[in-house]
């Protein structure tokens, strides 16, 4: 074994190590180590990307053995469409010599798609799925605590009891669609965040690990790929047109589907919002002040924001016009 090889294997166990500390924190601390758990699946891509496919398979293999050993199967098995299956996604697309925003984006949606089909053949979609039980159950003790916050509120009096009926709906709404989002969204929500920590870890490591790795480019330049318009008008559709037909079967499907592809759409086109906002602050030289203003208000007027990015598509805001008379125009004599 040549000390190359020695080094590697070395690094592999230590960063599959790194992958299992990461997964352990993400069954004792849910929230937070979640997070870890992202930060963890790091090795995952430097290795497929700066070794190769069969350093990648060996780190995999030990990694999921551990994970079986030092708590499930079952569990070990959700590094699969969690980490493993993301990460030869997106080298795969970088490889291809797609651009850093593309390369994010087709990986983002190809692992959303295979995790929520996996999902569906081992759990199954319906809400009343045993495994979305602790979900419903979290989110209608949400729902119980801030009706009984409305129940006080109520009998201090102060307002009409029509006033509170309609925020009893509103909550209740926002329950029904929140099911809706299960597990699409959240999925799509977890590899974009996942994917973005991948990549930007390759970054910063490429020259340790003699990678070359296209450089994302800055926040008020990032454009999206105008085909992904095609999910917000499908999912629009779907949720407020084939969503209201009187067949149960039908109406349960696209309200499903379309809920989710209105989603995960809008939080595209929040993004390029948000990144078309940064772009104006930059052209009309905006104070440090007002950024943080108009900032915060773009995170309470997020559908404004969200259609400011969709307009882009064909207004395209950030590509100079051409002007209306040249400079020779004005010497013309008359």
């Amino acid at each position: 074994m040549t000390n190359s090889t020695a080094s590697r294997t070395l690094g592999m166990a230590v960063m599959a190590l790194i992958t299992m500390a990461g997964l352990l924190a993400a069954t004792q601390i849910p929230l937070l180590g979640a997070f870890m758990l992202s930060l963890a699946g790091i090795p995952a891509f430097v290795i497929i990307l700066a070794w190769g496919g069969m350093w990648f398979l060996g780190y995999s293999a030990l990694t999921l053995t551990l994970a079986g050993i030092l708590s499930s199967p079952a569990t070990a098995m959700t590094l699969v469409p969690l980490i493993l299956m993301p990460a030869a996604l997106l080298s795969a697309a970088v490889r291809l010599g797609l651009d850093p925003l593309r390369a994010i984006t087709l990986t983002v949606l190809s692992a959303t798609l295979f995790s929520t089909g996996l999902w569906g053949v081992t759990n199954g979609f319906g809400s009343d799925s045993p495994s979305l039980v602790p979900v419903r159950e979290e989110f209608s003790r949400q729902i119980a605590a801030a009706e009984e916050q409305l129940a006080k509120i109520e009998e201090k009096g102060g307002e009409s009891a029509e006033a509170f009926e309609v925020a009893r709906e509103n909550l209740r709404q926002v329950y029904d669609y929140t099911l809706l989002l299960i597990p699409a969204t959240f999925l799509f929500v977890w590899h974009l965040i996942t994917l973005a920590v991948f990549y930007g870890a390759a970054q910063r490591f490429a020259g340790q690990m003699g990678l070359a790795v296209d450089p994302v480019p800055p926040f008020s330049q990032w454009r999206f790929d105008w085909n992904l318009i095609w999910l917000f008008i499908g999912g629009w559709t779907l949720y407020h047109v084939l969503g209201s037909v009187e067949s149960a079967t039908i109406s349960s499907l696209a309200l499903n589907i379309g809920a989710n592809c209105l989603a995960i759409s809008s939080i595209i086109y929040f993004i390029a919002g948000l990144s078309l906002l940064f772009f104006m602050f930059d052209k009309y030289k905006i104070g440090a002040v007002a950024r943080v203003g108009f900032s915060c208000l773009a995170l309470v007027f997020t559908q404004a924001v969200v259609w400011f990015g969709i307009i882009d598509v064909w207004a395209d805001f950030r590509t100079p016009k051409p002007a209306l008379f040249s400079s020779g125009d004005s010497d013309e004599d008359f």
